[in-house]
């Protein structure tokens, strides 16, 4: 039955989100806004750990989305949607380019070796002064910002389009081989599996959607430096929609996304005028929920929904 109820969940929270950026409520499109950026890259991380392969560099991708829109709109004076093309391309070939480079690392290996790339990735920004500002950072050319709620419709779109790629994913046969690449790597190559081109097809799509949701931030913020964009706070983040959703599910990054949002939202409004006691009422309140329902938000639904069946 929940299955069955996903579609039209999903279609009527696109609409809400969708009609959000419309309402005169400034705070509610703000965390319309963060909440579709954040769907966007846990989404993106959750594909990466559907298939075995856990990043703690995903700031990479966002960082390098970032900073191709950016340049791209003020060196090459690209408007709001052109600019993105290049940041999910860029996205896409750093992807596939580290999953090639990574080789067959597993495990804590493969996570190191990501947080490496997004370390590197921001000390070159830093070291380049004459492109990316370095530590200076540099600001969006005002003149082509598209308005708040062009921005935040994109983002909503943004989501979608990451949720439909994971759906897409999730029905074709490609994901059999992920999941057998997370269950058993060896095995799943002795069984016809391709590892190297298979981890190269889903980084390169986690790496696109990623930088796909760095660049429409980096338009959102309109300031860029290598401390923003390749802020390890962004890999966090990415990580904890997932496992409060549900990881290795198509809804759960979607609702940890929005309920992550939602709790950071209750905890500033309710401790906000105290410094920090906002961000630890928020990891007190993350910990008691992740204790309390191990299988995410969507476990807790689906396994309640089986033990009334079994009941009856």
């Amino acid at each position: 039955m929940i299955r069955r109820l996903n579609l039209p969940v999903g279609i009527a929270l696109a609409a809400f989100a969708l009609a959000v950026p419309f309402m005169k409520a400034p705070i509610l499109a703000d965390a319309g806004f963060r909440a579709a950026a954040l769907v966007m890259i846990a989404v993106s991380w959750n594909m990466m750990a559907g298939a075995g392969l856990v990043s703690l560099g995903h700031s990479a991708f966002w960082g390098l989305g970032s900073y191709v829109a950016v340049l791209c709109a003020n060196d090459l004076h690209a408007p709001f949607l052109l600019s993105l093309l290049p940041a999910l391309l860029a996205g896409a070939l750093s992807g596939a380019g580290l999953a090639l480079l990574t080789g067959r690392l597993r495990g804590i290996y493969f996570a190191i070796a990501t947080l490496a790339s997004s370390e590197a990735l921001r000390v070159c920004a830093s070291m380049l002064d004459g492109i990316t500002g370095g530590y200076n950072g540099l600001y969006l050319d005002s003149s082509l910002h598209p308005g708040p709620t062009v921005l935040s419709v994109a983002a909503t779109l943004g989501a979608v389009l990451a949720a439909l790629t994971a759906w897409a994913v999730s029905r074709s046969r490609y994901a059999y081989g992920l999941r057998a690449m997370r269950d058993n790597e060896p095995a799943a190559e002795m069984l016809g599996v391709a590892p190297i081109r298979f981890r190269a097809g889903i980084v390169a799509i986690s790496g696109a959607l990623a930088s796909l949701a760095g660049g429409i931030n980096a338009w959102h913020g309109g300031y860029l430096d290598p401390g923003v964009a390749f802020d390890l706070q962004t890999t966090i983040n990415a990580q904890i929609a997932p496992i409060l959703g549900g990881i290795y599910t198509l809804p759960g990054p979607i609702l940890g996304g929005i309920a992550t949002i939602a709790l950071d939202e209750a905890t500033r409004a309710l401790l906000g005028s105290i410094v920090g006691a906002s961000l630890m009422l928020f990891g007190v309140m993350l910990v008691v929920v992740v204790l309390a329902m191990p299988q995410g938000i969507y476990g807790v639904l689906t396994g309640s929904r089986r033990r009334r069946s079994l009941a009856r």
